[in-house]
């Protein structure tokens, strides 16, 4: 029996294009796995950066909203509130020590923190050195031009601002300014002069 050639022809012509259309998209998805970028081209992509982010009072802000705005939970009296662990308006040094045990960052200064994760010492967080920040809410509120950059020249503004040098020289050499008397507690007494002298803003 004769084979109609040009039905070989067409067939032989089906299957030369179905391969290259699958030849292309083999190659598409070669060149997204070995990295090619889908994000925005300045190389700053915040995308899905904020898992692990704790809620503040319920809100669903973008992990670039929180760089800029800041934490939106902020306590009365800041840091001292948060290490009054047991809430009776007096901040012992123990408490304090077991506030700080409960995050290493909160030992170090807001510079050295952000030293840490500036592995290239370039002085701004790439993406690749975002991702590594523990927590990573540490830097909310230091993105004062609002491209969800966080740079040294930032987080040092940030560490300056009046009433917060708890950022700049650690919160235990922070209690020791507010300690007046040296007694090892923090009593609701010398943080109202703090905010007084100006040493502890109000939040």
């Amino acid at each position: 029996m004769k084979v109609n050639r040009d039905a070989k022809s067409y067939v032989a012509l089906a299957l030369l294009v179905a391969f290259s259309l699958s030849a292309c998209s083999s190659n598409d998805i070669g060149k997204v796995n070995a990295g090619t970028t889908l994000g925005p081209p300045d190389g700053h992509h915040r995308g899905g950066r904020d898992q692990g982010r704790p809620p503040d009072g319920g809100s669903q802000r973008s992990v670039c909203e929180a760089l800029q705005q800041g934490p939106l939970n902020n306590a009365a009296h800041g840091p001292m509130d948060n290490a009054d662990l047991n809430r009776d308006g007096t901040v012992m040094r123990d408490e304090l020590e077991a506030f700080m045990d409960q995050g290493k960052y909160r030992r170090i200064t807001l510079l050295t923190f952000f030293d840490l994760f500036d592995t290239n010492q370039d002085n701004k967080l790439s993406d690749e050195e975002f991702v590594k920040v523990d927590p990573p809410y540490g830097f909310d509120g230091t993105d004062a031009n609002g491209d969800c950059v966080v740079t040294r020249e930032e987080v040092f503004a940030y560490a300056n601002q009046a009433g917060r040098s708890y950022r700049k020289i650690g919160l235990g050499q922070f209690f020791d300014l507010m300690d007046t008397n040296n007694d090892n507690k923090v009593t609701a007494t010398e943080v109202e002069a703090a905010h007084k002298s100006g040493l502890l803003a109000r939040f």
